[in-house]
Parts: C-alpha cells; sequence; structure tokens
C-alpha cells in the first residue's frame, strides 16, 4: 500500500491514523452490538459505545501503533479482526440459533479472520476473540450448555494455543542473536504484562517513550521469576470464572490471551508497545462498563470517567504532538532513556541535519564512553572519523571496533556499516583503515556465531572479503568468496555479477555451479519471478557458448593431428 509515496512519510502517518479512527468507529459498532445484547437501553448502548471507543482510541501507549510507519501491519489486521467480530455478531442472530446459522457466522468470521493473517500474524486471534464474546452471549443468557459455535471456536482456540506451543523452543540461532535463554524468555512476560497495564491505564510521559523497551528485560535482573507472574496472570481469568465473576473473567482473558504471541513466547519482532493495540479493548470495555453498572451516585462515577478521559486524551495529544517536533522529541526520550543504542541514534540523526556529522558523532562517542558500549555505534564512529578526517591515523579506533565485534552482543544492524566502511575507505584512503582491514572486521563477524546465524549477513561479509581479493588481482579466490555468499542467501545482483564474471574468466564449471545454485533457490525478495527466470536462462545461454564435451575433445584431437611445418 501507498508505495509510490515513499519516502515521504507524512502520506503514510495520514492513512495510519485513518485507520486508527476507522478502528475506532468498529469498536464503537462492535461495543452497541454488545450492549445491546446485554439488554441496554438505545440510549445508553450509545453512550458506553462511545466512551469505550473514545477511551481506547484515546489510550496514549497505543500512539506508537499509529506513528511507526511499519505498524501499519497491526493497523490493518485490526481493521479485519474488528470487521470480523462486529460481522460475526450481526450474523450470529439469537444464542440458540440454528446450526446452519453459526456456521454462517463461523464462516463470517473465518473470512476476515483469512484477510487479518495476511496483515500480521497476530490476526490468528480473532479467534479467541470472538470465543470470548461466544461466551459473553452465554453468560448474559445465564446459560450454561455450550452452543455450536462455541465448541467449535473452542476447539479452534486450542488449535491456535497448540500451534504456538512448539516455537517456545527457539532454534540455538534465535536464541543467540536475542541474548535470552528459555528461562528468561519466559520470564520476561511476566515482567511485560504488569508494564503494560501500567503503562495503559497510569501512564506517566516516560512509560509512552518509543525506545522504553529496548533493553527494558536484558537490563531487568532476576527475570526467572517472572514466570510465576506470568502463571498467575495467565490463570487468573479462570479464578474470577470460578469466583462467578464472568464478565471480569471474560475481559481478563481478552487482554491476557491477547498477549500469547508476545515475542518473549514466539518468535517476533521485540517493539512491545504496538501489542497492546488489540487486548487493551477488553479492560477498557470492562473499565468503561464498571463504571456505568454503578447505580449509586451514578453521575459522579460518570463524571470520574469524563474526567479521565480528558486526561487520557490531553496525554495522547501531548505526546504525538511531542511526535511531530522531531527536535525536542530526540532530545527528551534520550534523556528519559539514557541507555537506549535507538534513542542516542534518534537524537544523533537530528544533530547531523542540523549541526552536522562531526556533533552527532561526539555524541556518539560520548554515548559509548559514559553510557552503553555498541559494536554499530563504534563502526559508525569509525565511518565519520574516514569521512571527515581522512588524513589522520584512525589505527586506534579500528581497533577498538574489532575487540568490541569479538566482545560485545550481537546486534543485527550493524554488519551492514562494513559495506558503507569500505565505500567510504575506497572513496578516499582513510589512513589506518585501508581496504585489507575492513575485510577483517568482515571476518571477525564471520567468526561470531550468532553473525554466523543470520544467512544475509554471511552473504554480505563474503562479498567484502570477495571484493578485496579483487583488488589483490585474485579473481579465483573473489569468485569462491562470491559463491559461498551466493550458496548463503542468493540475490539478483550478486548471481548476476557472478555470472559476468565468470564468463570474462572463461570459467565453465562455474557457470555450471551458478545455473544448478539458481535452479533450486527461490525468487529472492524484491526480485519478481519473471525476473528471476530471465537470470537463469542466460545462465543457460552462456553455457550453450561454451563448446560441448565431444567438441572440445574433436578439436583437441584435430590440434593434436596437425603436422607443424
Amino acid at each position: 500500500m501507498q508505495f509510490y509515496e515513499w519516502p515521504h512519510p507524512e502520506a503514510f502517518l495520514r492513512w495510519n491514523i485513518a485507520l486508527h479512527v476507522i478502528n475506532a468507529l468498529l469498536v464503537f459498532w462492535l461495543t452497541v452490538l454488545v450492549a445491546r445484547r446485554m439488554g441496554e437501553t438505545a440510549k445508553r448502548q450509545v453512550t458506553i459505545g462511545f466512551c469505550v471507543a473514545f477511551t481506547w482510541a484515546a489510550l496514549p501507549l497505543l500512539n506508537s501503533s499509529v506513528l511507526f510507519i511499519v505498524q501499519r501491519m497491526a493497523l490493518l489486521a485490526s481493521t479485519f479482526v474488528l470487521a470480523g467480530l462486529v460481522a460475526y455478531m450481526k450474523c450470529r442472530g439469537a444464542l440458540r440459533a440454528s446450526s446452519l446459522r453459526q456456521l454462517a457466522a463461523l464462516g463470517v468470521l473465518g473470512s476476515f479472520g483469512v484477510l487479518a493473517l495476511l496483515a500480521k500474524e497476530s490476526g490468528a486471534l480473532i479467534v479467541i476473540y470472538a470465543l470470548i464474546l461466544e461466551l459473553g452471549l452465554l453468560v448474559i443468557a445465564k446459560e450454561r450448555r455450550p452452543t455450536l459455535a462455541a465448541v467449535a471456536l473452542l476447539l479452534a482456540t486450542i488449535g491456535l494455543i497448540a500451534g504456538l506451543t512448539p516455537h517456545a523452543l527457539w532454534h540455538a540461532c534465535t536464541e543467540l542473536t536475542r541474548g535470552f535463554d528459555v528461562v528468561q524468555r519466559l520470564g520476561s512476560q511476566g515482567a511485560l504484562l504488569p508494564v503494560y497495564l501500567k503503562g495503559l491505564f497510569l501512564p506517566r510521559a516516560a512509560d509512552l517513550n518509543p525506545f522504553r523497551f529496548e533493553f527494558l528485560l536484558s537490563d531487568m535482573p532476576n527475570l526467572q521469576w517472572g514466570i510465576a507472574v506470568w502463571v498467575v496472570l495467565m490463570v487468573s481469568p479462570l479464578v474470577a470464572w470460578w469466583r462467578g465473576w464472568r464478565l471480569a473473567a471474560l475481559a481478563l482473558a481478552w487482554f491476557f490471551l491477547g498477549h500469547i504471541m508476545e515475542s518473549g513466547w514466539v518468535n517476533l519482532e521485540p517493539y512491545f508497545a504496538h501489542r497492546n493495540y488489540q487486548p487493551a479493548l477488553g479492560l477498557v470495555f470492562a473499565l468503561v462498563y464498571g463504571a456505568f453498572a454503578i447505580r449509586e451516585g451514578a453521575k459522579l462515577w460518570f463524571g470520574v470517567l469524563v474526567a479521565y478521559m480528558i486526561l487520557l486524551a490531553g496525554s495522547t495529544w501531548m505526546n504525538t504532538s511531542l511526535w511531530g517536533n522531531r527536535s525536542l522529541a530526540g532530545e527528551i526520550w534520550s534523556m528519559e532513556q539514557p541507555r537506549s543504542v535507538r534513542a542516542i541514534l534518534n537524537l544523533a540523526y537530528d544533530v547531523e541535519r542540523t549541526q552536522g556529522a562531526g556533533q552527532a558523532q561526539v555524541l556518539l562517542d560520548r554515548f559509548v564512553a559514559e553510557e552503553r558500549d555498541s559494536v554499530g555505534l563504534r563502526l559508525q564512529g569509525l565511518i565519520t572519523a574516514c569521512t571527515l578526517e581522512p588524513g589522520t591515523d584512525h589505527s586506534e579506533k579500528l581497533r577498538a571496533v574489532k575487540k568490541s565485534i569479538a566482545t560485545l552482543p550481537y546486534e543485527g544492524w550493524t554488519p551492514d556499516l562494513v559495506e558503507k566502511l569500505m565505500e567510504a575507505v575506497r572513496k578516499q584512503d582513510c589512513k589506518g583503515v585501508p581496504t585489507d582491514e575492513v575485510a577483517e572486521l568482515a571476518s571477525a563477524f564471520l567468526n561470531r556465531p550468532a553473525y554466523q546465524c543470520n544467512r544475509a549477513i554471511v552473504h554480505n561479509m563474503l562479498w567484502v572479503i570477495g571484493l578485496v581479493a579483487m583488488e589483490h588481482g585474485d579473481t579465483q579466490t573473489a569468485m569462491g568468496f562470491y559463491l559461498k555468499g551466493l550458496q548463503e542467501s542468493p540475490t539478483y545482483a550478486m548471481a548476476s555479477f557472478y555470472l559476468d564474471m565468470a564468463t570474462q574468466e572463461g570459467d565453465k564449471a562455474a557457470i555450471e555451479e551458478l545455473g544448478t545454485l539458481l535452479k533450486k533457490a527461490p525468487a529472492p525478495r524484491g526480485v519478481t519471478q519473471a525476473e528471476w527466470q530471465e537470470l537463469r536462462a542466460r545462465v543457460q545461454e552462456r553455457l550453450s557458448s561454451f563448446p560441448s564435451t565431444d567438441e572440445a575433445s574433436k578439436q583437441g584431437s584435430a590440434s593434436g593431428n596437425t603436422v607443424k611445418p
């Protein structure tokens, strides 16, 4: 969507905001349908629906779901989930509707679920939310006998949880790159969920920092105790149900089961706050409906609720205004999270824009010295130094980078900077940093098991090493590195370059190896199937230009039988 408007973020943000408004309207519609089932009057249905939708849309912690452009997927998945739940409630009919009608409602729900799942993996949670709604219908009707829809949704939920369970056993490479073992990962859930609850309903300005969760878990001691907290929180809906607090139990289930795809459990990207976008709805409904359910002093409690809604809206307005002031936001976020690499990089980009690369590098150097060491920041410092002061000896900075690669934690974005450093030193000589040393940095990354786990990183580092071999005139060695890189992660550009090199060298065996590799490899991301097929055809065309084995042997025999004068 909107690929033609890149790189203009304003257009993307406008659509993200529009989707958030659409989602709020769907929340209003869904709440009205639920309130109608609960026997509320038409006026109270609308009032409750408005309060739930407004409160949910104004939750400051959800701002990052809208303002991070990449979270378009979360917004779009939520649109389909909410639309599917609304459609399900509309099609569902009476509690004891015919089996055919219940199956039709489930079919409609499934269609929207597929669309939500195509937008983001969290779309699969639609079955859990639909099960909670179905159980709510049973509670409202004060019936215990399950419906056909409830049984079907329960089985789907069990299937979803069973399908997610194997994901708790991460591959060794995943644990290496994330830096958590299984106990720390599962314990992180007990640490995060209370933080989410606090940030959702009683937020401070620092709770809304988009970089807050970057090192929250790695800097938190005794994470193993979080497992017990997590178990208690996940069991709390069952305890509430057993005590007879049925609607409270369903609200808790909506929130806590909505987090079963948390990144400490399933191997997802660890940008945490946006995972509350759908789960928060259950607790917001419980909060608003609970305020309306109080009969004694009803006007007072309604006034308290309205005041709370205004406070939330004001907090959201101030927070989003801060996002719009890039320079001020960078300073405040880095002060609130002084040990966040992402926060300091965000500030450094703005300082570079306003004060130049030199001042930005002073900022990063001070961060590395005083707050948190980082391979990426040290490497970026070396690139800046070679760009601004190529005549100064930077061998000491180079040694510091090598040491940091060997000792500091994995940073997946860092190896990309090796290519930028190579580009900088090839453009102009950098004293103390020859291209051979850049190749040594690439080798240092390849010596770390965590970086070996990322095939794209291995591919890029082998490309850098091969480039240096080419500079030394060792074409065969360079081609060997390029082929290894293609075997790790084939790309169109590298394969095309390798084909041209092999053709120029007249190396038929190398072209044959490339052809075999491309035949098995799927088209890389960003390359169409037609382009990939065209490259394969070019390989075959180059091979056909070489004489066959029989022809080559005949030519050899003919030349051998020729009598020289």
